[in-house]
């Protein structure tokens, strides 16, 4: 199978169903909702998929072994720092100890780490071997993932939780990698559009295990903003731009009381708020943006994307989440092209965009 049908059958098998009320809701992925056809998984890990005890080690093909150990050293090393700082600790101990007990989170951690090595490599052709072995990670992980969403309970909430945040990296990430000679990388505007339904899809998993999720490692993220530190990106840097926007805004729509023109309005003081307060909630930007926006992008409606061309400079400010900051860079590179010929104002919005991430 290629490289293309290999992710298409990662992300498919995630894509969403019918609703499992027992546990939550949502969209887009196996952490929200059950596949209404999942079928059978199109390509599977190197090693056994079924845990391997200590008799049978003989049997692990020894690149799998190699490979495994060089992703464990990275993830522990580099990419447990993909996230915030404040949870480098618990991603880097307890996520593994987790993993240890849960196979899906063990593919989920892996599959991301193939993908931060993949997304250093400058070799393609190597930089293809990783895109593969997350794809396989990701493929694996789905079926054990969605049978432990039928019953989340405080022994396995930390797990799930950790795959869900996992899962939504790899998802947004993996189709900007191509895979080989003959596959692609996807739009990053349709590929970040993911985001929307996982923030979601993560809430829901909170709302169901919050009270375990606050007495365990990761309740620093459950602080007040009083309590933890924040991380502000200079708003009065980007104020002018945003004004511009709010501008072009009135220009583009001109009835100021109009549902289209509330839509960005909204969205762009979102991204003005995201601005000024913790640079991280710049990843739930898009949740926040809302539904009606999140339509007016799958129109590709120009003054959508500009709004979420502003959204890709916040995210490559993400230093630490390499995947954010891979995809906002991408983000802008795709709509300063597609924007092009709409006039002065549009230019000079772009060639800010542009400037900002060093493009």
């Amino acid at each position: 199978m290629d490289a293309t049908n290999a992710r298409n059958g990662a992300l498919n098998a995630m894509r969403k169903g019918h609703a499992v009320r027992i546990v939550f809701h949502g969209k887009q992925n196996a952490i929200i909702r059950g596949p209404a056809s999942v079928g059978s998984l199109s390509i599977h890990s190197a090693a056994d998929p079924q845990k391997i005890g200590p008799g049978t080690s003989a049997s692990i093909a020894p690149f799998t072994r190699l490979r495994e150990l060089e992703l464990m050293h990275h993830w522990c090393t580099k990419t447990c720092h993909s996230f915030t700082v404040k949870l480098t600790d618990v991603f880097q101990s307890h996520a593994v100890k987790e993993a240890l007990k849960h196979e899906y989170l063990a593919d989920s951690l892996l599959a991301l780490t193939s993908l931060h090595i993949a997304s250093e490599t400058s070799d393609p052709v190597v930089a293809a071997s990783y895109v593969n072995t997350a794809l396989q990670y990701q493929n694996n992980a789905v079926p054990t993932f969605r049978a432990a969403l039928q019953n989340v309970t405080q022994s396995n909430c930390d797990a799930i939780f950790t795959s869900s945040i996992l899962t939504m990296a790899c998802s947004i990430v993996s189709p900007l990698l191509p895979a080989g000679d003959n596959d692609k990388a996807k739009s990053p505007t349709e590929s970040i559009l993911l985001l929307y339904d996982f923030v979601n899809g993560i809430s829901s998993v909170v709302d169901i295990s919050r009270q375990w999720l606050e007495s365990g490692p990761y309740r620093v993220i459950f602080r007040s903003s009083s309590q933890r530190e924040v991380e502000p990106l200079r708003e009065s840097e980007a104020l002018p731009a945003i004004i511009q926007l709010m501008n072009l805004n009135n220009t583009v729509t001109g009835i100021a009381n109009s549902p289209l023109h509330q839509t960005y309005e909204c969205a762009i003081g979102q991204l003005k708020k995201c601005f000024g307060e913790d640079k991280h909630s710049a990843v739930t930007w898009l949740a926040m943006a809302g539904e009606d926006f999140t339509n007016q992008l799958q129109k590709r409606e120009p003054m959508a994307l500009l709004i979420f061309m502003y959204w890709g400079v916040l995210l490559d400010k993400l230093d630490e989440m390499w995947w954010a900051k891979y995809s906002g860079r991408k983000i802008v590179e795709e709509l300063s092209e597609n924007l092009r010929g709409y006039g002065n104002e549009w230019e000079e919005a772009t060639r800010w965009a542009k400037i900002q991430v060093g493009l």
